[in-house]
């Protein structure tokens, strides 16, 4: 699908659409995007840049959700409808692991737990993220590693070296691979467990989930605490009506 925004001028939307078109992913697998990092350095900073980014990033992230959402309403079925066969098992156990829970069988399951886990990143929180730790996708580890997040990893030889620090940033083999880690990190560890209360507690009342509501249960996410969370509130501000603008119209576009 090519992905188009209306109000640019010819010359940025053409730097736009390059992005998509030079990136295509390989059709090997085509349930799983290959896009590797373009260097958006190429595009001015500005409105280029932001285009070419959101452009990027958006069906990425909207396919990780989807693939998220999926998982979610296949448990609220089973859950509800009791009627379990040696696939659905596995599938179930399958899920615990990945999403760091031990379910022994349905009977032993904390659905409450695993429910607050296996759920969907509003898009603008995941994008003003990725902007504020990448740079918009100019720096370093999102370039060679596809890692878009700050994500870190530990130990001898682990991802990409900070030059002078020793500290190790985790690298993926492409950029839907980093969305797919950042997503599981937020809905796994110990330090997010307030953002996943947060957001089922808004499920529960049937209040929409969005980024606004989500930022302030990130405090744990950077060393930089409050003023962290200050940036990425002046990046929605600043960024939201483009995005959905962009999120918008790519739902409108045909296949």
């Amino acid at each position: 699908m090519t992905r188009t925004h209306r109000p640019l001028t010819t010359l940025t939307l053409v730097l736009a659409l390059s992005v998509f078109s030079v990136f295509t992913p390989s059709h090997a697998d085509a349930s799983k995007p290959s896009f590797q990092m373009p260097d958006l350095r190429e595009h001015p900073a500005g409105s280029d840049r932001k285009i070419a980014f959101f452009n990027l990033m958006i069906p990425l992230i909207e396919k990780a959700n989807d693939e998220i959402q999926n998982d979610r309403v296949w448990l609220t079925h089973m859950r509800d409808q009791k009627r379990w066969t040696t696939d659905s098992r596995q599938r179930l156990a399958s899920l615990c692991s990945d999403y760091g829970m031990s379910c022994k069988n349905e009977k032993d399951v904390d659905w409450s737990t695993l429910l607050a886990r296996v759920d969907t990143v509003p898009i603008q929180l995941v994008l003003i993220q990725a902007v504020e730790e990448s740079g918009w996708g100019t720096s370093r580890f999102a370039r060679e590693g596809n890692n878009l997040f700050g994500m870190r990893c530990f130990g001898n030889n682990c991802g990409l070296e900070q030059i002078g620090t020793g500290s190790g940033y985790q690298s993926f083999a492409t950029v839907y691979d980093g969305i797919e880690a950042y997503m599981r990190n937020l809905n796994t560890h110990n330090a997010y467990e307030h953002l996943r209360t947060r957001r089922a507690a808004l499920r529960d009342k049937g209040k929409n989930v969005n980024a606004l509501a989500l930022i302030p249960s990130l405090q744990n996410y950077s060393i930089r605490g409050d003023a962290y969370l200050a940036a990425l509130q002046s990046l929605l501000n600043t960024n939201a009506p483009l995005i959905e603008e962009m999120r918008v119209q790519d739902s409108d576009d045909p296949a």
